[in-house]
């Protein structure tokens, strides 16, 4: 495995906090005795400095492959790093108590990236033993997993039932009268006919609308009483303030086609 020096020397020594820390007596190399290191154990590598305040590690352990056992050494509380590989280094170390040794053979063995493969596997196994037990069992408690049902009001039933209110409310509201035009079997009130300056009377030629019944209301086949819809517009025109007779799209592009052509025959004999 290649490692960036300057990267793990970073690692080390940044902010992000480790798993364990402490001082172990760690056997050498070459030189066989063992020698006091302060260890720092962050994910799967264990980093080793000279003193506490060291600014780089002098050395690495990357804890993949490996098993962390008791081993006999001349130093009491001694265990070892041994990996597969025939070849490999042994890491030699040694507590200052049982209990501290005891704490770094649990956290060594648990930082590798193996071992917690096999605690979400397991993790895995257990959640679908539960699911299979909830949905045999929870079926009858508010749902798979047992959990009670929600008492929160349904917003769409609340829709529902504010819109047919308020249609009920508007068909009671609107009632027909003796003046009355009836559109989709609900009867709106006319304008009252207003009498022009040379005697006609505006407002009274409007088609009576069909579609209802004796009662005012239009029904469907199935007896469903129609919805109301909104009166139509009265008075709206389309005819252009400036030019009369200009309702049609056609007859307004005509139009501003001459403006047009005039002020550039105008352009034309200005120059």
């Amino acid at each position: 495995m290649k490692l960036n020096e300057r990267s793990v020397a970073h690692y080390a020594t940044c902010d992000s906090p480790p798993d364990k820390t402490g001082f172990l007596l760690k056997k050498g190399e070459r030189n066989t005795a063992y020698h006091r290191r302060w260890f720092v154990l962050k994910g799967n590598m264990l980093f080793y400095f000279e003193e506490r305040d060291g600014r780089e590690p002098i050395g690495v352990i990357v804890l993949e492959g490996c098993t962390v056992e008791l081993c006999e050494s001349a130093e009491e509380f001694a265990f070892a790093v041994k990996f597969d590989c025939a070849k490999a280094r042994v890491y030699k170390m040694s507590a200052e108590s049982q209990a501290a040794m005891e704490s770094w053979v649990k956290a060594l063995s648990r930082a590798s990236f193996d071992y917690m493969r096999l605690v979400v596997m397991e993790l895995e196994r257990q959640l679908e033993e539960i699911q299979e037990a909830a949905g045999g069992t929870g079926l009858g408690a508010g749902g798979p997993q047992g959990r009670p049902k929600s008492t929160r009001p349904n917003p769409v039933a609340r829709s529902r039932s504010g819109v047919s209110a308020a249609q009920k409310g508007l068909q009671e509201e609107v009632q027909p009268t003796s003046d009355t035009s009836k559109e989709n079997g609900v009867a709106w009130s006319k304008p009252p006919p207003v009498a022009s300056a040379n005697g006609s009377v505006e407002g009274t030629s409007c088609a009576a609308w069909e579609g209802c019944t004796d009662s005012g209301t239009a029904q469907r086949a199935d007896g469903v009483r129609a919805p109301p819809v909104p009166p139509r517009r009265r008075g709206a025109s389309l005819e252009s303030p400036v030019s009369p007779g200009t309702g049609c799209f056609s007859k307004l592009h005509d139009w501003y086609g001459r403006e047009v052509e005039e002020l550039r025959m105008q352009w034309l004999h200005s120059q």
